[in-house]
């Protein structure tokens, strides 16, 4: 699994077939040829001949495996010196059955051409959620990593992303409630007034009130389901070695200096949407140091979440502690194969977000992650 999204939307083509593969229906052709030439029971060969249309079916287009059947039907009728031959009932009922192979090859390729299609479009609505994340934005590096929950999906109900202001860079990392295509749209209507919102509010606490006021409005009017979501914002303000935090609902992030993971304390504001009786306007934003050369971690529950064979969550924070970390996408890298190592299942959809800032000496290099 990559770490983000792809730079461009292409149909792909299915999963080549290894040539070995491709060839076996010849290969079979030729080992049933000799058991119908050295068996003097009919119906033995007949079996092992008709399987070969079937082999080629799992494994070549529709025209290929014609050709397969055809060559062993002709093999079939072929004038060999065998103490008996076909009737034409056999004939009729191994005719059928490689028809049958053909017509399975054509539905196994039209199928595997509509899930490249429905891959394609799924990766086409992925890139519109999480859009390209920038390698670098002003002196911040940054990676991010999504892993939907269900086996196959490519999207969920994650959203992240680091964006320029006029303010200093922002970011997001939020989780809408639940999964499917309501969740994706949440997600997509919340990412897209991220990005206008960030242009024009000054607060943090602005940008999470007009995220409560569009899921509570659009809810009402039936264009999103009624669903909540948390979020975490930062800002990373010109000029100055803090961060700014503010969390609606959502894990509080980790910041890593000096092979030390801090844990952040935010006192989290209720997640948007949860319609009590008056909504509540987001408090103030917490400041935090965050010199050069520092990487805040960002990431939705279900990373913590995790859970191994005794039933115990992943314990993010202490498997971080003494940690170097050399670029954001090798940290994203190892938190990944760590979870991954030690969680027996994992039920929620994972986001992960990694920014560091970038030492003076190094912001006219590209970056490394």
């Amino acid at each position: 699994m990559g770490l983000r999204v792809s730079d461009s939307i292409r149909l792909q083509p299915a999963t080549a077939i290894p040539l070995w593969v491709r060839l076996l229906p010849l290969g079979a052709l030729g080992v049933a040829s000799v058991f119908q030439l050295f068996t003097p029971d009919p119906l033995h060969a007949g079996i092992a001949m008709t399987v070969v249309p079937v082999l080629a079916a799992f494994v070549l287009g529709p025209v290929w495996t014609a050709v397969i059947a055809v060559l062993a039907l002709g093999v079939v009728l072929a004038p060999l010196p065998v103490p008996q031959r076909f009737d034409g009932g056999d004939l009729v009922m191994v005719a059928m059955v490689f028809a049958t192979a053909v017509g399975i090859s054509w539905v196994r390729q039209r199928f595997e051409a509509g899930l490249v299609t429905m891959l394609s479009v799924s990766e086409a609505a992925q890139q519109t959620i999480l859009p390209g994340l920038s390698k670098q934005v002003g002196d911040f590096a940054c990676t991010g990593l999504y892993h939907s929950a269900q086996r196959g999906a490519l999207i969920g109900g994650d959203l992240f992303d680091v964006r320029p202001s006029p303010y200093g860079p922002r970011l997001i990392l939020g989780d809408v409630q639940g999964h499917g295509l309501d969740a994706v749209s949440t997600a997509s209507m919340l990412l897209s007034v991220f990005h206008e919102a960030i242009l024009d509010e000054e607060e943090l606490g602005g940008i999470a009130w007009r995220l409560e006021r569009r899921i509570l409005d659009d809810a009402e009017h039936g264009y999103v389901p009624e669903l909540f979501a948390s979020a975490l914002l930062a800002e990373f303000p010109e000029g100055s070695d803090e961060v700014q935090l503010l969390s609606c609902g959502h894990p509080s992030p980790l910041i890593l200096r000096a092979e030390r993971a801090e844990e952040i304390d935010l006192k989290p504001m209720p997640v948007l949407g949860l319609r009590l009786a008056s909504p509540v306007r987001p408090g103030e934003a917490v400041s935090v140091p965050f010199g050069p050369g520092e990487t805040l971690l960002a990431f939705s529950d279900g990373l913590v979440e995790a859970r191994n064979k005794e039933g115990r969550f992943y314990p993010l924070a202490s498997h971080l502690e003494g940690l170097v970390v050399p670029s954001p996408r090798r940290l994203i890298e190892f938190v990944w194969e760590d979870v991954a190592r030690f969680a027996a299942r994992m039920d929620d959809d994972v986001s992960i977000l990694a920014v560091t800032r970038v030492a003076k000496s190094a912001r006219n290099r590209p970056s490394p992650g």
